[in-house]
């Protein structure tokens, strides 16, 4: 389970700060990247889906994911990577740096999508860091440090769960074992691991950050919200994140004939389930957060049996932590009654937990100077593989402006030139951090 994330690591050495300065690395300033190529990347890829008109369905561990997989592996061994696979599937592509004594910068986020999700989230932050790299060797920038290039495995949780599969093992918040234990949300038992295996994608590359240290991790999204729309920029620098909790709930009643049992003392579970969904959202504008019902399962199966079993899954999000705590004890207090009232045997678990945190003050300076006067401050509302590398790590953000704020659909669009500019500042970033890093004390 993932408790309490964002507490950073306490060996990790300080970095001098450099909050005055302005400007961007000598290396950044002249660095620029092929927003064309990546364009075709974008779409390219994006033919890797089960149908899924206008978008992608392309979830962890499947064929479709396989393919994707496949591509990005002969797209950075052309490139001349040191590439590794590890036992939860993450591909890492190593490029080396004028001293590879220095753990490598990381650039990463997730090849894999929801069901009928769009085509930017996750793809173009694996896609606009491979532009980078490939602009980086056309350009001859050399860094000092090592890069690493990373497609981290299932950070969307959309078919094994818990999300974020890879990135918590990676930041020692959970174990291989745990994780190739995952299960599918359809209740049929079947492991990410044992899918994992099936299209060759569990290998021995390094699975935590003591095997392979990196120092630092950026990460270029679509930002998931207007704000950038709203205010006119094309690109963002990622401050922090809201807190988030997600819960799963088991409620059991008892089997009985929908048409014939007397209403009165039926233990009906979707009942109870129902009134559970309407005070989840009645808590969101009482509390000023957000709550959605994420997953439902119901049973038994027919046209005429009264439900006796229900699985459900849902999340709660808030600005403050205060506010996300109360809103944990309230609906926890809500759930127990209303399974007392319906006489209904009842389990939950709060699964993960993620209190409202900033990232490190580092990367997000190296960030905002990339971004320049394109960009803006803002925050995530949602978890990121980048959210378990701030526990280790100096970690950055770039967000990239999304089309009405759409995520998780179809609907999902950035434009061309957006695309461009957050891999822009995503090349900018890492090569300002790789500046900041000749002047780490020893």
């Amino acid at each position: 389970m993932l408790e309490e994330a964002g507490q950073r690591n306490p060996s990790y050495q300080t970095l001098p700060r450099f909050y005055a300065v302005t400007a961007n690395a000598p290396l950044a300033e002249r660095f620029t990247v092929n927003g064309d190529r990546l364009w075709h990347d974008i779409h390219y890829t994006a033919q890797w889906s089960l149908p899924s008109p206008g978008g992608i369905t392309r979830l962890c561990a499947s064929p479709e994911d396989k393919m994707a997989r496949d591509w990005f592996r002969e797209q950075v061994l052309a490139l001349g990577a040191d590439y590794k696979v590890n036992a939860t599937g993450t591909q890492f592509a190593l490029f080396p740096g004028e001293d590879n004594s220095i753990p490598p910068i990381a650039m990463g986020s997730h090849l894999d999508s929801v069901a009928t999700g769009g085509k930017f989230d996750g793809p173009l932050g694996v896609l606009g860091g491979l532009e980078v790299i490939r602009s980086m060797q056309e350009q001859g920038v050399k860094t000092r440090a090592p890069i690493v290039l990373i497609n981290w495995t299932n950070e969307e949780g959309a078919k094994f769960w818990p999300f974020l599969g890879s990135s918590i093992v990676y930041a020692g918040q959970s174990t291989v074992e745990k994780a190739q234990a995952s299960t599918t949300h359809d209740g049929s038992g079947i492991r990410m691991g044992d899918e994992l295996r099936k299209i060759g994608y569990v290998g021995d590359g390094p699975n935590t950050f003591a095997e392979f240290p990196i120092s630092a991790h950026f990460e270029i999204h679509v930002e998931q919200a207007d704000s950038l729309e709203k205010a006119g920029k094309p690109v963002g620098w990622v401050t922090g994140w809201q807190g988030m909790t997600w819960y799963s709930v088991d409620l059991k009643g008892e089997d009985g004939h929908a048409n014939t049992y007397p209403m009165y003392g039926r233990r009906d579970a979707l009942v109870g389930a129902a009134k559970i969904i309407v005070d989840l959202e009645k808590l969101a504008y009482e509390r000023n957060g957000y709550t959605t019902m994420t997953n439902i399962r119901s049973g038994p199966w027919g046209a005429c049996n009264i439900q006796s079993s229900v699985r459900m899954a849902f999340c709660l999000m808030h600005k403050e932590p205060e506010g996300l705590e109360t809103m944990g004890s309230d609906i926890e207090a809500k759930v127990k009654g209303i399974a007392a009232m319906h006489g209904l045997d009842m389990e939950m678990k709060r699964d993960v937990h993620l209190l409202p945190g900033e990232f490190w003050p580092e990367a997000i300076d190296c960030v905002k100077r990339a971004c320049g006067e394109k960009g803006m401050g803002a925050i995530t509302g949602t978890g990121h593989d980048s959210t378990m590398t701030t526990t280790l790590v100096p970690t950055g953000m770039v967000f990239v402006r999304a089309k009405g704020g759409w995520s998780h659909t179809a609907k999902e669009w950035s434009d061309k030139d957006d695309c461009m500019e957050g891999a822009l500042a995503l090349g900018k970033a890492v090569l300002n951090f790789d500046e900041v890093l000749k002047t780490k004390k020893v």
